[in-house]
């Protein structure tokens, strides 16, 4: 498993497009928070409506399309030239296969949520200057916040590589999944409830808060999301080691 797993993670920091990719999940969050918080506008925010201790936080939602991208390219490149049937040919074990592809995305989608949140966090106090908070207040909630996104981060990767897997196609994953995290399904919230329990929405308050939308707290709302990404990922990973390896 170790030399599949060296495999597939070699093969994976090769494509510059997962390269290209990281690097922008990493800066992404971080840039927009500092932004945030040199054009911060305390008289324009209402008292107690925005806690200090969740500046940083907001950006991390800017990051999800492109984990989304991540894990489908990570999964779903070899498809796209019929690369798969040279990595079964030289790993037979397709089991293992996937379980180094899924594990590598969830690995790498949670140091990017440490390293960009962190890096949002840090950034957005200090473009806030005296109104923002120094090293020595941060409070454990907002370490709670930081795994949240980790979370949040990984099971996203997690149900992007599956959804990849059962589609073989990262176009199509990019299509269905984007969307949703960029704002179509928490705009329809309202009008139908439901659509809480979906895995773009479920998890979302992990990352930060939405208070008067409805949405499912952050402990559920991860236990909806693990629901998601273990049921798609059992269909994907049963349905690569039972059908023929034909790309699309």
């Amino acid at each position: 498993m170790f030399n599949t797993f060296r495999s597939e993670l070699t093969k994976a920091f090769t494509l510059r497009s997962v390269q290209v990719t990281l690097l922008v999940a990493v800066l992404v969050p971080p840039l927009l928070a500092f932004f945030s918080g040199r054009a911060f506008d305390p008289t324009r925010t209402a008292p107690g409506g925005f806690p200090i201790e969740s500046h940083g936080f907001e950006t991390a939602g800017f990051g999800q399309p492109i984990i989304i991208l991540f894990a489908a390219l990570v999964v779903g490149s070899e498809y796209l030239d019929a690369q798969i049937r040279t990595t079964l040919t030289a790993t037979p074990s397709r089991g293992r296969i996937i379980g180094a592809k899924l594990l590598i995305t969830a690995l790498l989608s949670a140091v990017v949520a440490a390293l960009s949140t962190t890096g949002a966090v840090l950034l957005k106090h200090a473009a806030l200057g005296d109104r923002g908070m120094n090293l020595d207040q941060f409070t454990i909630s907002m370490a709670w916040n930081l795994l949240g996104a980790i979370i949040n981060y990984s099971l996203l990767s997690l149900i992007a590589a599956s959804a990849t897997l059962i589609m073989r196609n990262y176009i199509a994953t990019i299509v269905v999944l984007v969307p949703m995290v960029l704002g179509l399904t928490i705009s329809l919230v309202g009008a139908i409830p439901s659509l809480k329990f979906l895995p773009d929405l479920a998890g979302v308050q992990l990352l930060t808060t939405y208070p008067g939308v409805g949405l499912l707290d952050p402990i559920p709302g991860a236990f909806v999301m693990t629901a998601w990404a273990l049921g798609l990922g059992t269909i994907g990973s049963r349905l690569f080691q039972s059908r023929d390896v034909g790309t699309n």
